[in-house]
């Protein structure tokens, strides 16, 4: 016996031609056989388990944008049923608004609608449920124009999520991603330095700027301009009593004849509510689609 198998007996007599082998060479013959096919077997298995390690790592990577995705298909799944049911009262239709994307090429009613349901969005969802508080959502940030465009996206992503039939892991991703992620955009778009709660930036004597160029547009037919300019690091401070000032020649307005109290800088900040944010959210909805008589 050698490591091929058995061997044919050693007598020095070999055997005549035609006549059959013996067992023990044809066992040996088909011993090698089987030997080869485990090697090959063996070499295949091994290909295989690289392969399978390699496809592993492919889906790994691939995980995150799948669910991207998913989220993608849901949202427009989410619009499709927004515009299916688009023939709704005015109501239903400021509720499936999705205002995030083009926004400036809105008309003066897509823009109010808009307005209000942003405004909607922020005190049922952000203040009743979440309870951010007033440095998380700081009180003037309708007039920030960054920092209302990242609560539309936010919106949209809600809106998106909140459809029916929705899987449970992407209504989770909007509370773990995208809720945060728009709190630190809003950190970021918002510089708590200068705005704080009962606080904005803007000084009284650019209020009266902004209110003459906003009367100049309107005689000339001109779109108002943008309340803030979110550029210019040397520009004046707030006065930090109030902002902005008292409109006691446009009883329209409905402004307060006070404004919300100041808090000092231990104190902790209590959650947003929308009396706290909503004169600066007429202030810019107005600087937006211009005076509206109908609406305080």
């Amino acid at each position: 016996m050698t490591s091929d198998g058995p061997v044919p007996p050693s007598g020095g007599e070999r055997p005549a031609p035609g006549a059959p082998r013996p067992w023990a060479v044809q066992a040996g013959e088909q011993l090698r056989q089987v030997q080869q096919q485990l090697d090959a077997t063996t070499r295949q298995s091994d290909e295989t388990a690289g392969h399978v390690a390699e496809i592993a790592d492919i889906l790994g990577r691939m995980s995150p944008r799948l669910d991207d995705v998913e989220q993608a298909v849901a949202a427009l799944g989410a619009a499709v049923e927004a515009a299916a049911t688009g023939a709704g009262d005015a109501e239903d239709e400021a509720l499936s608004l999705t205002p995030a994307l083009r926004w400036s090429q809105l008309d003066r009613e897509g823009k109010h609608a808009a307005w209000d349901a942003l405004a909607g969005f922020v005190s049922e969802v952000l203040n009743n449920d979440y309870q951010l508080t007033r440095l998380e959502l700081p009180d003037c940030w309708p007039v920030h124009p960054r920092a209302v465009r990242e609560l539309a996206w936010l919106r949209t992503l809600y809106v998106s999520s909140s459809a029916v039939g929705v899987r449970p892991e992407l209504v989770a991703e909007w509370h773990v991603r995208w809720l945060p992620a728009a709190v630190t955009n809003l950190a970021v778009a918002i510089d708590r330095r200068e705005c704080a709660p009962g606080k904005h930036r803007v000084t009284e004597e650019e209020r009266r700027r902004y209110d003459d160029t906003v009367n100049e547009a309107s005689s000339a037919g001109r779109q108002p301009p943008a309340l803030t300019i979110e550029r210019g690091a040397n520009r004046p401070r707030y006065f930090p009593d109030r902002f902005p000032p008292l409109r006691g020649h446009d009883p329209s307005y409905g402004a307060r004849p006070t404004r919300v109290a100041l808090l000092d800088s231990e104190t902790p900040a209590p959650p947003s509510r929308p009396e706290y944010w909503w004169e600066y959210f007429l202030d810019a909805r107005m600087a937006d689609i211009g005076e509206d008589h109908a609406s305080t």
